[in-house]
């Protein structure tokens, strides 16, 4: 991976108000990855937007950690469940519009 693409978790957290800490704290528990380049932590952009809901929900809502990993898994689970469904929908599809009963 380049590390142009990354983002570097100091320069993000000095950016985003954050504590350092916080942001291993997350990756300790398993909610997000980071990267490391020669001893240098990195954020991949793709888990910005990630990072940022947590933070909000443990600052904004002082959600502890545990809270985040029980909410984090419950939104995990609800992506899955919602991308079945529209899978399941694009199948139903290809036999032409269900009825919902008489």
């Amino acid at each position: 991976m380049v590390t142009e693409q990354l983002i570097a978790l100091g320069s993000f957290c000095g950016h985003q108000g954050l504590d350092v800490s916080f942001v291993l704290a997350l990756q300790e528990r398993g909610l997000i990855e980071l990267v490391i380049v020669q001893e240098e932590r990195f954020i991949r952009p793709d888990h910005i937007v990630r990072v940022e809901q947590l933070a909000r929900m443990h600052y904004d809502l002082e959600i502890n950690l545990e809270g985040l990993e029980a909410i984090s898994h419950l939104l995990e689970r609800m992506e899955h469940l919602q991308a079945r469904v529209d899978d399941l929908q694009r199948r139903l599809q290809q036999f032409g519009e269900i009825d919902d009963g008489p």
